[in-house]
């Protein structure tokens, strides 16, 4: 006759070994994650273009363009539609970064500080995770869409004297690429992800007053690649 003691150990083991796949992401999971991000963004600018002849024919070259890193908090919310592919919509709240540029005429050369913007830029992309759906560990690269939107463009004196009467930048929308993992605390509901992210948006700049005080506004086409660091902690439910 079977041993109370062994009948309880043994469904102990089993209890064990189902543990992990109990909570490994698979088909009809719900998670979110919570965490830091690092953004460091890169932007590149064509000529001003401007309806007129100053300050002198012709467009403007902009030497070049650039906008500061910051860092943010995110939040990532996903389903899984099977065991290997999931669906996530990732929302950082907006980060701000200071912007600046050269040109030869408007600036000297010199690389200015011109002003700040708000990057509000929610991104939804498809995942596919590796390995099987048990594993502790589990590398997963990712595709999608985002739409961003620059907010809060502040000019500081500098930028007012080159946009008198202000500057805008239009919401576009851009790509994004990514790869990171998960990787489970076995027996809980709970893991920790990271990542990292490139997201490509083209946009337009709009400058005002460059031209007259009642001109139309001078534009430039901008190129904002965002490399994005993201660590956090999630739970699936």
């Amino acid at each position: 006759m079977v041993s109370s003691r062994l009948i309880a150990s043994a469904l102990l083991g089993i209890s064990l070994c189902t543990a992990p796949s109990a909570w490994a992401l698979k088909a009809g999971d719900n998670f979110v994650a919570v965490g830091a991000a690092y953004v460091s963004p890169n932007i590149s600018a064509d000529s001003l273009s401007y309806p007129g002849t100053f300050p002198a024919p012709g467009p403007l070259p902009l030497s070049s363009t650039s906008a500061s890193s910051t860092s943010t908090a995110a939040l990532i919310l996903g389903h899984m539609y099977t065991d290997h592919l999931g669906l996530v919509l990732d929302i950082g709240f907006p980060p701000k970064t200071n912007l600046s540029m050269a040109q030869s005429i408007l600036t000297s050369g010199a690389t200015v500080d011109v002003g700040s913007v708000k990057l509000w830029s929610p991104m939804l992309v498809g995942r596919y995770y590796f390995l099987d759906k048990a594993s502790q560990f589990r590398p997963y690269l990712g595709a999608g869409v985002t739409y961003t939107d620059f907010k809060s463009l502040s000019l500081n004196p500098v930028g007012q004297s080159l946009a008198p009467t202000g500057a805008s930048i239009d919401s576009a929308w851009g790509w994004v690429a990514s790869a990171g993992f998960n990787y489970e605390f076995r027996g809980t509901p709970y893991f920790v992800t990271g990542s990292l992210t490139y997201v490509d948006t083209k946009t337009t700049l709009h400058i005002n007053n460059l031209v007259a005080p009642t001109g139309p506004a001078s534009t430039t086409n901008l190129r904002l690649g965002n490399s994005i660091g993201f660590f956090g902690v999630g739970y699936r439910f």
